[in-house]
């Protein structure tokens, strides 16, 4: 993968309004304690913060005492150069964002050592920055001379990822890689400058510091931590004066906002209170370091308790961005807590729950190794430098079996095992994934029903995903490349842009939307997702989607939907990455891999067009491509339920022979290699016909021979020719053979 550095900004309107909203007690609300306990420490401020009665600090408070501030931070920069503590450093997957790993400095030697390409990566990218080149946000590559102007405009939410400082990290690896100092020495430059410019820069949101915000500093000061901690010969006490002064008033201002405004969900929270962690712990001259300790490690447990979902997943359901950003927190935090040998059980604690979230990437992974660009997530390679880092650190060798089969990637293991499931329902965190096998050839479905979660929740729901041989067929749109993008509201987390039934092109009501009435089944030989949403009940609309992938041939995709209007158009929508040609009998891709369609009713109305979505030609993240999307429409009737019956068939070089005729409503036969398949959803037939069953769905097959089997999901009969083949005291799911009949 070639080296390139994609930003994403964790900007929402709805945690902007929470945190403009600051509550009256804390001192964040004066202006007073903001400028000169914050924003323009003082010496003689920044000196009373600090604990100097050790004796390793007696130097200084003797130029303290003597009102000698240059000397006093000279005595600091001697203490500080020669204190034990932890010196790490974060290493970035191809230098993207939210990959970054936290390892001392033999381990990134080492890695590096290990992944020539890596090492070139750092390395380019350090040049540039050597030069000026700041890839400031998103693709955004700003050039200065001599001094860099931290108040350009690089678009209303880039300006703030712009002050995050994840460009710099570059030059920290390669100080750290290489020991040659004229990195540290660009850093030590561009930090002065900045620090210098900060409280001058304008704000492109009203009333929303760019410097002094929670995501900010939770990202920002990280890196000057590390920065700080690199030995550097010609660090001068005006660095020194300026990194405390700047690591006090952060500290103290995410103090404030922990303290006041409570636990809060979401991402924000965790940076920020990690960050009060991080600089407790690196910082504990400052009098308030303890407290500030306490309250992190506080807020950060209530996070870990209440943000992952039992399966792993995180609360904004963004399988990327978010998802990502948090658990690799957490596993720097473990970092942190171990290297400090502090709270022990937390650190466990930290480790028990992270496993879990491995566990659920993996289910998530598409066959080719991308994280699916569902909510505001983007699509791209997920950074197999986090799989192979939790390979060893949760002591999980199905990982490597993962490594190997979709990445094609050497491990450490002869024969390395593969996960106990393919197929997945993780009712907790919304996602269902149907999946043959462990290889990049995998057919794989992904589908969505989970909770609303704030402003990174799109207007989608019971959507998918599809891959199959190789290849994406079926895709989200996801977020472009970042927030700024002006199609991000319109488009890409419209209804419209999603594998979903859309009503009159409107966006669905998603803040109070969720699958609701959801069945799962699955074996060797089928997955059967059903479910239903009222995303649309301000226009008098229900909808129960059914789905189930007959292993490992095709889904059945099933729509029934009521209204209580008519003239609604009601559309299924269908985005692929290749196109689609009219076929005798449906749709077909001209080109292989591909897919065919067939569709019913046979008379509906179709359209086509072409929209953005998170790019499956290109592994980084963030990259957008143009692709074809379509549409089946029908016209609602009050008086009759509408209904879709669509059959996806992946094929990998010729179009398979297939058909599908109607029975009745919910109710086809599909035929394939001599196969005849029968599929029933809502199959409630009442006693005197046959076959006779209460079954949500039902699919019976025959093949050459006239051997017969039969699958029911959620019933407790099924009856044929007066004979009872299955009774259930209980709603049950189960298969088998049909015999003699």
């Amino acid at each position: 993968m070639r080296s390139v550095l994609i930003f994403t900004t964790v900007f929402s309107l709805d945690v902007l309004y929470a945190q403009l909203s600051l509550n009256p007690r804390s001192r964040l609300s004066d202006s007073i304690y903001v400028g000169q306990a914050i924003k323009s420490i003082t010496d003689s401020g920044l000196f009373l913060a600090m604990n100097l009665s050790a004796k390793p600090l007696r130097i200084m408070k003797s130029a303290v005492s003597g009102g000698d501030s240059p000397a006093a931070y000279e005595a600091w920069a001697q203490y500080w150069d020669s204190k034990q503590k932890p010196k790490y450093i974060t290493q970035n997957y191809h230098m993207l964002i939210d990959t970054d790993m936290l390892m001392d400095y033999d381990g990134l030697r080492t890695y590096v050592r290990q992944y020539p390409e890596e090492r070139d990566t750092i390395l380019r990218r350090a040049a540039m920055l050597l030069d000026h080149k700041i890839p400031a946000w998103g693709d955004v590559v700003l050039e200065f001379g001599p001094s860099i102007d931290f108040n350009r405009n690089v678009g209303q939410s880039g300006k703030y990822g712009f002050h995050y400082w994840i460009w710099s990290r570059p030059l920290n690896a390669a100080a750290v890689i290489t020991g040659d100092e004229r990195y540290a020495s660009a850093f030590d430059d561009m930090f002065q400058q900045w620090y210098d410019q900060r409280n001058n820069i304008d704000r492109s949101i009203p009333d929303f510091d760019v410097v002094y915000y929670e995501l900010g500093l939770g990202v920002r000061n990280r890196i000057f931590i590390e920065y700080y901690a690199i030995p550097y010969s010609r660090r001068n006490w005006r660095t020194h004066e300026k990194m405390l002064k700047t690591m006090l008033g952060a500290a103290r201002w995410l103090y404030e906002l922990q303290l006041w405004e409570g636990y809060r969900s979401g991402n924000w929270q965790i940076h920020g209170s990690y960050m009060l962690t991080q600089i407790a712990l690196t910082f504990p001259e400052f009098h308030e370091s303890k407290t500030w300790l306490q309250l992190g490690l506080k807020r950060l447990k209530e996070h870990l308790e209440q943000d992952f979902f039992e399966d792993g997943g995180h609360s904004e359901r963004a399988p990327r961005n978010y998802t990502q950003a948090t658990y690799v927190a957490y596993r720097n935090l473990y970092y942190l807590l171990k290297e400090h040998r502090i709270e022990n059980q937390f650190a466990n604690e930290i480790r028990r729950r992270m496993s879990r979230t491995i566990d659920w990437w993996i289910t998530m992974l598409t066959p080719t190794g991308e994280v699916p660009a569902i909510n505001d997530s983007h699509r791209g390679l997920f950074p197999v430098f986090l799989l192979q880092d939790a390979a060893t650190f949760y002591r999980k060798p199905e990982v490597y079996g993962v490594l190997k089969g979709l990445f094609g990637l050497s491990v450490p293991v002869a024969q390395p095992i593969l996960p106990a499931f393919t197929s997945r329902n993780m009712a907790a965190s919304g996602f269902a994934v149907m999946r043959t096998d462990w290889s990049r050839d995998a057919l794989t479905m992904t589908v969505n029903y989970g909770k609303w979660n704030g402003s990174h929740t799109h207007h989608d729901m019971l959507d998918f995903e599809v891959y199959a041989n190789g290849r994406a067929l079926a895709i989200d749109a996801g977020i472009g490349l970042t927030y700024d993008d002006p199609l991000y509201i319109p488009w890409y987390k419209s209804s419209k842009a999603h594998n979903m039934v859309v009503l009159n092109d409107l966006n669905i009501e998603r803040e109070q939307t969720i699958g609701k009435e959801m069945t799962w089944y699955s074996s060797g030989t089928i997955d059967y997702l059903g479910g239903e949403h009222d995303g649309y009940h301000f226009k008098g609309v229900q909808h129960r989607r059914n789905i189930v992938f007959v292993k490992p041939s095709y889904w059945v995709i099933y729509d029934r939907l009521t209204s209580r209007n008519s003239g609604d158009t009601l559309s299924w929508y269908l985005h692929t990455p290749l196109h689609l040609a009219k076929t005798k009998n449906g749709f077909s891709t001209n080109e292989t891999p591909g897919f065919k369609l067939l569709v019913l009713p046979t008379n509906l109305q179709v359209r086509e067009g072409e929209g953005m979505a998170a790019s499956t030609n290109d592994g980084v993240p963030g990259r957008t491509q143009k692709i074809p999307w379509i549409a089946f429409d029908q016209i609602s009737d009050s008086g009759r339920p509408s209904e879709f019956m669509v059959v996806l068939i992946p094929f990998r070089e010729n179009e398979p022979d297939i058909t599908v005729s109607s029975r009745g409503p919910g109710h086809v036969t599909i035929t394939r290699d001599a196969l005849i398949n029968e599929v029933r959803f809502n199959a409630h037939h009442p006693q005197g016909s046959s076959p006779a069953t209460d079954a949500e769905f039902f699919m019976s097959q025959t093949d050459q021979h006239g051997q017969r089997r039969f699958w029911i999901v959620n019933e407790t009969f099924l009856k044929e020719s007066g004979g009872v083949i299955w009774k259930s005291s209980s709603k049950s799911s189960t298969e088998g053979e049909i015999r003699g009949r």
